[in-house]
């Protein structure tokens, strides 16, 4: 073999055999070597016993094609043929079967063999994606750059069909601007994804991709009619939802404004001198007013935990004043009805640990409340343990809280409903004992907030346990110097001293209200009216304290304190600001500090809580 020949062979990219007169194989090219395997000699191996070439169905000398060759002197194709290589890989062959011929005389064979298998692959490949646009239940359509459609697949058809458009033409089910849709998708080279358009009674949102070597755009459509329409009610769901929690927002400041007059007022009352009678009426309207603003903050609490916005606080608490302070609330509902209140608190059960003070107190409150409410005879109990803690690196103090009454007791289908929303045992319930149904829902909620459960154990007419627990954290003890001169402080009489505070209120109620209380406080007071007046006093005079409305007319109570920061940029003033609001929301508390108000109570206010908050914020201003 010549040398030229010799680089042919090597060079050419087919896989070349050369087979003596007896199909043995004489020679093969290095893509040859490749097919068959780098290492395998095959070298005087049958051609026949390497590849396995036989036709089925016919006779054995027939099914040879090497065989056909040397009889017909003429060349053999096999167009395609599977084989399996020794070492298990599957291959789709092409064969030429080659006479040999020197001198005039057939000597051999030259097979020239072309492996198909990675272009049979992608051609079934390319037959599987036609297939697949073409059998998708879903609408492909492919555009030219002029916007003339090329193909539309089954679905598509099948979609025009059931909005009866089929002979309304193609344009019908696209957007009007389609010409300048498909433009862009070419110019930019970037797709156009789920652009909705109504046609019938039908939304199909189109999303186009370019092909841009081929100047194409495909166009796939899914039907989402369902979609929006879940997606307009859960729309028309959450503006309901807006508008509720903005009603119940607006409610809770319209509510507490005039009980912030109601309570203030009668708190103020009940220290003037009083006939017996009138004391008596002075309490009873004062306890009114509370029983009120209970319901209000549980119809509150209850929209917190529907918006999912029910958040804890972390402080300090020590657990037998909480607890102390919860009797004491109810000692005198008890005692009016020949009731006991029992405490019992294990040993090991600490003095004081982090958690949630108002919560803590709203659950055991709400607890015993309600037991002494449904009670006639005998009394409540309630007690306090440890738990083991849930694993030994754990800091966490697992509490568990009984409340127990001898009241008149739940069937086992009142319990089954005990903690859902309106739930109370029956429909008589609410005309007997009053309510909200709320409570116990509310409960249950801040119970879990807090990683704990809570259950009901119950006899018909003969009393309730309810048993819940609390994940609360080891207590962080500060400096004793600190926390005794925070106590001798608090502890310095019902006066804060000669203060000068200005009260921003635009409700001559509250004005009243918080002038009294300052009064009693030893305070000298001045009233502006609207946010600008406040401004405008504050710019005159030099305050102490502002007690600051958020809402009021011409600039709110926001804007004012914002002014009155922007003022005191590059001085070392700071006049500490105390925001008065209505709403009870944490993101009214954030919104108030955002201003740059320093602290924030909320409507009503007692003379004890102010009292408290001047002194603590007097004494940071101080530190």
């Amino acid at each position: 073999m010549g040398q030229d020949t010799s680089l042919i062979l090597e060079a050419v990219p087919a896989a070349i055999f050369f087979l003596d007169h007896d199909n043995r194989i004489l020679f093969l090219n290095p893509e040859a070597q490749q097919l068959v395997g780098r290492t395998r000699d095959v070298i005087g191996l049958g051609f026949h016993d390497l590849i396995g070439c036989f036709t089925s169905g016919e006779s054995e000398v027939a099914q040879c094609p090497f065989t056909r060759m040397v009889n017909t002197g003429e060349l053999v194709v096999m167009p395609s043929h599977i084989w399996n290589r020794e070492d298990g890989t599957k291959f789709e062959l092409s064969l030429s079967f080659w006479p040999r011929t020197q001198q005039g005389v057939q000597v051999g064979g030259l097979v020239v063999v072309r492996d198909l298998t990675d272009e049979m692959e992608i051609q079934r490949d390319v037959q599987r994606a036609a297939r697949l646009a073409e059998d998708a239940p879903n609408p492909i359509v492919e555009f030219d750059a002029t916007g003339a459609m090329l193909y539309a697949n089954t679905g598509m058809l099948n979609l025009m069909t059931q909005c009866g458009l089929l002979e309304a033409g193609i344009e019908v089910m696209f957007p009007a601007n389609l010409s300048a849709m498909m433009h862009e998708c070419l110019t930019t080279d970037s797709s156009l994804s789920r652009v909705e358009h109504l046609v019938a009674d039908r939304v199909i949102a189109w999303s186009f991709f370019p092909l841009r070597e081929l100047e194409l755009v495909r166009a796939y459509g899914l039907d989402i009619t369902s979609d929006v329409a879940l997606r307009r009610a859960k729309e028309a769901a959450e503006e309901s939802a807006r508008a509720k929690g903005i009603f119940l927002a607006t409610m809770s400041h319209e509510l507490r404004t005039p009980m912030n007059g109601v309570l203030g007022c009668t708190q103020l009352l009940k220290d003037t001198s009083l006939t017996e009678q009138q004391r008596l009426l002075i309490e009873t309207m004062h306890r009114s007013a509370e029983a009120l603003l209970t319901l209000v903050n549980d119809i509150l609490d209850f929209s917190k935990i529907e918006a999912g916005k029910m958040t804890l606080e972390v402080a300090n608490v020590n657990l037998r004043a909480l607890i102390g302070d919860v009797t004491t609330l109810v000692e005198g509902l008890a005692s009016q009805k020949g009731l006991t209140v029992s405490v019992d608190i294990d040993a090991d059960v600490p003095e004081e640990f982090r958690g949630d003070p108002i919560r803590l107190r709203q659950i055991l409150f709400n607890l015993v409340g309600n037991a002494i409410k449904f009670t006639k005879h005998g009394g409540v109990s309630i007690a306090v343990s440890v738990k083991p803690k849930p694993s030994d690196s754990s800091e966490t103090v697992v509490l568990q809280w009984s409340v127990q009454d001898t009241g008149i007791g739940l069937t086992s289908e009142q319990q089954a409903q005990l903690f859902k929303a309106y739930a109370q045992a029956d429909a008589s319930t609410a005309r007997r004992f009053g309510g909200t149904g709320l409570g116990l829902l509310i409960c249950r909620q801040l119970v879990e907030l807090m990683g704990g459960t809570i259950t009901v154990n119950s006899q018909f007419g003969r009393g309730s346990t309810f048993i819940y627990t609390t994940n609360l954290l080891p207590a962080i003890h500060r400096d004793p110097a600190a926390s005794s001169l925070g106590s001798d402080q608090r502890g310095a009489g019902e006066q804060v001293g000669p203060l000068r505070v200005l009260i921003a209120d635009d409700n001559e109620i509250n004005q009243v209200v918080a002038c009294k209380f300052l009064q009693k406080l030893g305070c000298q007071v001045e009233v502006a009216r609207t946010g600008r007046e406040a401004v405008e006093a504050i710019t005159r005079t030099a305050y102490d304290v502002v007690l600051m409305d958020c809402e009021m007319p011409e600039m709110d109570g926001y804007e004012a304190t914002r002014e009155v920061r922007r003022r005191e940029e590059g001085t070392p003033n700071h006049l500490p600001i105390m925001a008065l609001t209505g709403h009870t929301s944490d993101e009214e508390s954030q919104k108030c500090r955002q201003a740059g108000m320093d602290r924030v109570l909320t409507k009503p206010v007692t003379l004890t809580v102010l009292r408290v908050n001047l002194q603590e914020l007097l004494r940071k201003a101080d530190s």
